[in-house]
């Protein structure tokens, strides 16, 4: 077990986007939005090292004695996390019969301040060349959550949708699969906060908590589910 983290990963069963809500075709589409939940691929939790060497890197904690960083680590650790949930880009329901067929532009990866930000989040340099830093920012991620991460440059590509609408019509949606990586400073389990008076840190901590970090990186796995009148062939699913 690596020496920055103490890692728990969740068991990950196979997931596919939400299915329709409803049962007759056009029905209920709005809702379908807000089926998007979240669920947890894995979480870790910064070893004292660790935690020391991203503390200074906090504004404050960089002009703080030796010996208080070392106190704060000790008592403070990092949460890191991983997060997956589908994201619906795209819904339309099609009369029948007829055919459908529709281009969709999917974005994926992230923009050079993001891949900063992911960089510098878990204690790299940020002044290394982009390309680099994603491919190290990927590395890193994976490794303190022990899953797997791709950090891409922003691109795009185009999702030719093509399909028979049989009588009765039919629903179709585009779901996107989004990483949400999460860092958030917390007490270390089993850890006091010191007496008072207060050490310096602790108010520190306080402000740093209030900048925890949800960075969401969309991947480019995607997924079309579709949706027939009863007695019109089973819905279908594409990657």
């Amino acid at each position: 077990m690596s020496t920055a983290t103490n890692r728990r990963t969740i068991a990950l069963t196979h997931r596919e986007p939400p299915a329709f809500p409803g049962e007759s075709v056009g029905s209920s589409l709005g809702e379908l939005q807000h089926r998007q939940s979240a669920w947890l691929v894995s979480r870790s939790i910064s070893a004292p090292a660790f935690t020391r060497r991203l503390l200074a890197r906090e504004p404050g904690f960089g002009t703080l004695a030796s010996s208080q960083l070392g106190a704060a680590s000790e008592v403070l650790t990092f949460r890191l996390g991983h997060v997956q949930r589908w994201r619906l880009l795209w819904v339309v329901s099609a009369d029948g019969p007829s055919q459908f067929t529709d281009e969709r532009t999917v974005r994926v990866g992230v923009s050079e301040e993001t891949t900063r930000e992911l960089a510098t989040t878990i204690g790299l340099e940020a002044k290394l060349d982009i390309p680099f830093l994603a491919a190290q920012a990927s590395a890193q991620w994976s490794r303190l959550t022990r899953s797997t991460i791709s950090v891409n440059t922003e691109s795009e590509f185009t999702r030719t949708l093509s399909y028979d609408v049989p009588e009765g019509g039919l629903d179709i949606a585009l779901w996107q699969l989004e990483s949400q990586l999460v860092r958030r400073l917390e007490l270390r389990a089993g850890a006091c906060l010191p007496p008072d008076p207060l050490p310096r840190w602790v108010e520190l901590a306080v402000t740093a908590r209030a900048r925890s970090r949800v960075i969401t990186v969309p991947t480019n796995v995607v997924r079309v589910l579709t949706r027939r009148a009863p007695g019109a062939g089973g819905g279908a699913a594409g990657t």
